[in-house]
């Protein structure tokens, strides 16, 4: 029986779903600058048979990576969904959620804000970093629409949690024994959205 090649074993052994995890580290660490087949080849220790084997070329592995990312990004927000609870528990419960998570979370930060340097200079990748905007903040939306009826005042008050919180996640991420200005930190968010409450809401 004839052995089978090394190029034809790293096509059996590695899926996309390998390469793109591969991809996320080297994103996560010095951007998309930073995505080079030879590397990745390398860090799998595999040739690179077996990325075209998986990827027509370099670009169709960025926009796999960027739409993996937006896929994922847009799948997770199933998790702070508001379920149309008390509104301040609900509204506590998901702060706490986006804020100590993914202050945990220092690789998935530095995906995102590389993702987002990307898209200053790549069309696609801005598209894709506009639908998940939406998406959030319009998720946002369905939570605050319970504080008032005025949609430009819904929105507004979406658009600045939205950022509010991307902002808090920005500094707390990494940081260790910060559990008490997270804290403050969900409190102070959630007091300035419920002050937003109008006299005709139904909250």
């Amino acid at each position: 029986m004839t052995k089978p090649s090394h190029a034809a074993r790293d096509k059996s052994q590695l899926t996309r779903d390998d390469w793109l995890d591969a991809a996320a580290g080297e994103v996560a660490a010095g951007g998309f600058g930073n995505l080079r087949v030879l590397t990745l080849s390398k860090k799998l220790g595999v040739t690179r048979g077996s990325f075209y084997w998986h990827f027509k070329d370099h670009e169709d592995l960025v926009v796999s990576f960027l739409n993996r990312w937006r896929d994922r990004r847009l799948h997770e927000l199933q998790y702070w969904k508001p379920k149309g609870g008390d509104l301040e528990t609900e509204l506590r419960q998901i702060l706490e959620l986006l804020l100590t998570d993914a202050s945990r979370n220092i690789r998935r930060l530095q995906v995102e804000l590389a993702v987002r340097d990307f898209a200053r200079r790549n069309d696609y990748a801005a598209d894709l970093v506009n639908e998940v905007d939406e998406a959030r903040i319009d998720q946002n939306c369905e939570l605050y629409e319970r504080l008032s009826r005025d949609p430009q005042r819904i929105r507004d008050l979406s658009l600045l949690m939205y950022v509010a919180t991307i902002g808090s996640q920005v500094v707390l991420t990494g940081k260790k024994g910060d559990a008490e200005t997270i804290e403050r930190l969900e409190d102070l968010m959630a007091r300035v959205a419920l002050a937003q409450r109008d006299d005709f809401s139904d909250a």
